[in-house]
């Protein structure tokens, strides 16, 4: 303890590399672990954290956004022969979302990932706050030397705030445009219908099945359209909702004011 409270004063500086070359290799963790007490955060170097991959009864150690995680308790999991144990000792952060758990896919590059991504990672990094112990930082990617963020982190955080502005359109689309109800009869038929509750959104009118080309999407999907009332957007005096909305389509085959449809499979 009292070596590590020296080599956290800044008085010690210009001696520090030397000393920390001084110190046994078998309590050098036990001191680093020391000073992380002292100090906000711990840095860790790839080659340190690979250290913590569970062999021989060690910890096992998880870095996801640069972010570093004692999962000692997750054994099981991520220790040698777990599900999960490519994950540790590691920087992988995009193979959380992609998939790839290849030595190509584990990366923490975060080019070319989409929004939905984006806000995967977060989420990630979230679960492993709650369900593990936070121990410290990952140099390389996200933080530097001083533990500072860098321009990935300043991306990724920017990219975040776009993703829960999007999330927060997205949901208020669905309740201005809910989805329908369907079932399928393979080879029979299909229907689509709308109620006050279809799409799991809870309301007071009922509205017509309509497809709905939502601007950015390549496919439409079947939304329930009020059909009375002033529309959402305003500026309007007419009273029949939404109808008038372009992004909307009636369906082949189905009657304007109906509020369910069958289709022959």
């Amino acid at each position: 303890g009292g070596v590590a409270l020296l080599l956290c004063l800044d008085i010690f500086k210009p001696q520090r590399e030397k000393l920390i070359s001084l110190i046994p290799t078998n309590i050098k963790d036990r001191v680093f672990s020391d000073i992380s007490a002292h100090s906000k955060d711990r840095l860790f170097t790839l080659d340190e954290l690979e250290k913590y991959r569970g062999q021989d009864g060690n910890d096992i150690y998880l870095a996801i956004l640069g972010q570093v995680f004692d999962v000692t308790k997750g054994r099981k999991h991520y220790g040698p022969g777990g599900t999960y144990h490519f994950f540790t000792g590691n920087a992988g952060t995009r193979a959380f979302v992609s998939g790839d758990f290849s030595q190509q896919g584990l990366k923490e590059n975060l080019d070319g990932l989409s929004l939905k991504d984006i806000q995967g990672i977060s989420g990630w990094v979230d679960f492993y706050h709650q369900q593990y112990t936070y121990i410290g930082k990952l140099v390389g990617h996200f933080y530097d030397e001083n533990g500072n963020p860098t321009a990935a982190m300043d991306e990724f955080e920017n990219l975040l705030e776009q993703a829960k502005q999007k999330q927060k359109e997205d949901d208020e689309d669905l309740k201005r445009f809910p989805p329908c109800n369907s079932e399928t009869k393979v080879g029979v038929s299909r229907r689509i219908w709308c109620s006050e509750n279809s799409g799991g959104i809870k309301r007071d009118w009922t509205g017509v099945p309509r497809q709905y080309f939502q601007p950015g999407n390549s496919q439409a999907r079947c939304a329930c359209v009020r059909d009375k009332g002033p529309p959402s957007s305003g500026g309007s005096s007419s009273n029949n909702g939404d109808l008038n909305n372009p992004n909307m389509k009636v369906y082949d085959g189905c009657e304007p004011t109906a509020t369910s449809c069958n289709f022959k499979d």
